[in-house]
């Protein structure tokens, strides 16, 4: 029973696969079903070596697409097909990811080493997401160059990195840099605000995974090592100079737009600033909120914000399109009242309330639409006011 690789015919290794339910770690391997969710499996992939995806048949094309899919989720081991994947399928099976095919000695006895043969020099799927440890273009002048070192995946859709921060980098919690990569002679720079506080050593991000955006097709497959390019200059509307003092702050968030409010509630001035902080978070799925759930722990236990956030942080989630503990948009939450019967507070005035928005280009509208219907006024670096928006987007 050979093992099909790029190389020709190999001998297939005696390991031991166990069934993915029991999640082994340490460097173990593993049969997955081609019907799997391999967002189950994303605490697990950094610790899987080898990941064997079944064939029962040359017409189900669920195992590429499961390929794809770990593949977009982070997974760096190696991944095998199992079954029946024919000669003519094996070029495409690399695309989505796969670097080996197992078949049985009659398959083999029908089509040889030869009939699976790749062009020498072609890159494996692996290879083309791959990124050099240093950067595979000179930075441009006025750029900070620097380096991954964490990576986490949390759906098939968003990802949080975080990367070195330069000495001479400052910005103010809340803020937003314009961040690339250095692939390309002319590299493309989006925003992204900055997820973690002004006073970490570190960077934070918190991504969206859009598989042709001209940025974010790329980022969702970085990996702790690789080089990252920041311009030097931060800016940004969501800062707490641009509003006017007030008692309580709403921070109305949805998807990723919750990273900049990340950085704003492990900062101590917030709480210095206003008795209450809310930060309302809607997302399409329950497994999408898991980012704020985890920021929520990292902050009530901070050794620098901790205390004040027992005190004063409220949650509020929710979400859209599958049903959870609390479902419903932010706008209907805040136009119906029902946010504000759940909290026991008043609706929004323009007396007590100030109010930061980051999400969709449509979310912005609306909220910003209920802010201005409640009588309070937006608000910028330059005029202070009860009510900001962030308008720069990742694409």
């Amino acid at each position: 029973m050979p093992l099909v690789t790029r190389d020709g015919f190999q001998p297939v290794e005696p390991i031991v696969f166990l069934p993915a339910g029991e999640m082994p770690l340490g460097g173990a391997a593993v049969d997955l079903p081609n019907d799997a969710d391999p967002r189950e499996l994303i605490s697990y992939l950094g610790d899987l070596q080898l990941i064997r995806i079944p064939f029962p048949k040359s017409d189900d094309g669920r195992g590429f697409s499961l390929a794809k899919r770990l593949r977009d989720l982070g997974y760096r081991g190696r991944l095998r097909a199992k079954g029946h994947v024919i000669s003519d399928q094996f070029r495409y099976a690399l695309d989505c990811g796969f670097d080996e095919v197992e078949i049985d000695d009659d398959q083999a006895a029908r089509q040889p080493a030869a009939h699976w043969s790749v062009p020498a020099g072609e890159k494996s799927y692996r290879d083309k997401l791959s990124r050099r440890r240093t950067a595979d273009y000179p930075a441009p002048a006025g750029v900070f160059l620097q380096t991954v070192t964490d990576v986490e995946h949390f759906t098939d859709r968003l990802l949080r990195f975080r990367i070195t921060r330069p000495p001479s980098f400052r910005f103010r919690s809340g803020e937003f840099v314009m961040i690339g990569l250095p692939n390309a002679e002319k590299p493309v720079f989006r925003a992204y605000s900055v997820a973690s506080p002004a006073w970490d050593d570190m960077l934070e991000f918190y991504s969206i995974k859009v598989p042709d955006g001209p940025l974010t097709e790329h980022l969702q497959h970085l990996r702790p090592g690789d080089s990252v390019l920041m311009r030097r200059k931060a800016t940004g509307t969501l800062v707490l100079d641009a509003l006017l003092p007030g008692q309580r702050l709403w921070l109305f968030a949805t998807g990723t737009g919750i990273a900049p409010f990340a950085s704003l509630v492990r900062d101590p001035e917030t709480y210095e600033k206003f008795g209450q902080v809310v930060l309302v978070h809607t997302c399409r799925t329950a497994a999408e909120l898991k980012y704020g759930k985890d920021l929520m722990r990292r902050t009530t236990a901070d050794p620098l914000v901790g205390a004040a956030a027992r005190r004063k942080l409220v949650h509020y989630s929710s979400t859209t399109r599958e049903p959870g503990a609390r479902t419903g948009r932010i706008t209907s939450l805040i136009g119906d009242g029902t946010i504000f019967d759940d909290l026991g507070v008043q609706p929004l005035s323009p007396a007590t309330d100030r109010v930061m928005i980051c999400g969709s280009r449509a979310m912005l509208g609306e909220v910003s639409a209920l802010c201005k219907g409640a009588g309070l006024v937006e608000g910028s670096n330059s005029r202070p006011g009860e009510f900001v928006v962030e308008r720069s987007f990742v694409d």
